[in-house]
């Protein structure tokens, strides 16, 4: 039966339709999750920079030397 409907026309686009939107619907995710590491990466290193920066102008602020 599943073969008999391969060999006409409407039979044969149901299974590359299935293949192309499983395909499509792998590489979105994978490009959302690549996205997402990125995104907390960066946010991690932007954290990190922050908390320096604030760190080395409270170190600043403490060694003010008078003039």
């Amino acid at each position: 039966m599943f073969l008999r409907a391969l060999r006409n026309e409407k039979g044969a686009l149901y299974p590359s339709a299935i293949v192309f939107f499983l395909s499509a619907l792998i590489l979105m995710s994978h490009s959302l999750i690549l996205y997402s590491i990125h995104y907390k990466t960066y946010d991690g290193l932007e954290n990190k920079h922050r908390h320096a920066t604030i760190q080395l102008l409270m170190e600043i602020e403490k060694n003010k030397i008078p003039e």
